[in-house]
């Protein structure tokens, strides 16, 4: 088995312990088993302020606040690829997730998320044409293009309304794991 070398952080944009923490949890795994380290934020367990777009760290590259976000942004600093995995709401991302890419503005203003690996993983409850994961991979991208860094792999997974209906797409999360060993590496 070849050994890789690489800091995945997962951020998880869900608080709830359903579809998109239990996929989170089989890729890490796998990703662990071929030893690619890794870690997880889940903002929406954590102490983060609203952005208020005061725009101070435009000027100085630090959000005024304190809170969680102060470590969080070491981890994103630190890590060699991001995969933001969120819930579809309202066919877009998650609130969580929203607020924690706000509050990545600071390395934003100086230019540390240029070139910075990004994987986007969008989980919808219902079958793409009936409610599409669409607008969430659309904002992830919008996301990753203001800030210039590299979209490296997406994908989608529909049908996961009950908290475990991820588990049932077992076939689909180890395809989904096996592109990702690829893109990293």
């Amino acid at each position: 088995m070849v050994m890789i070398m690489a800091r995945v952080l997962f951020i998880v944009g869900s608080r709830r312990k359903g579809n998109t923490y239990h996929l989170m949890k089989k890729l890490s795994d796998g990703l662990k088993n071929v030893r690619i380290s890794t870690d997880t934020i889940i903002p929406g367990n954590q102490k983060i302020y609203l952005c208020t777009g005061c725009m101070d760290c435009d000027k100085n590259g630090v959000c005024d606040f304190r809170d969680d976000m102060e470590s969080n942004i070491e981890k994103v600093r630190k890590a060699e690829v991001l995969i933001f995995i969120t819930p579809t709401r309202w066919n877009t991302l998650s609130g969580d997730l929203k607020i924690f890419m706000d509050r990545l503005n600071p390395l934003y203003a100086t230019k540390e998320l240029k070139n910075k690996k990004i994987i986007a993983i969008a989980v919808g409850s219902k079958k793409h044409d009936e409610y599409s994961t669409d607008g969430a991979l659309t904002s992830i991208g919008s996301f990753i293009e203001s800030a210039e860094a590299n979209l490296i792999y997406k994908c989608e997974f529909d049908k996961c309304l009950d908290f475990t209906d991820i588990l049932n797409q077992s076939e689909k999360i180890d395809r989904v794991l096996q592109d990702i060993i690829k893109v990293i590496g």
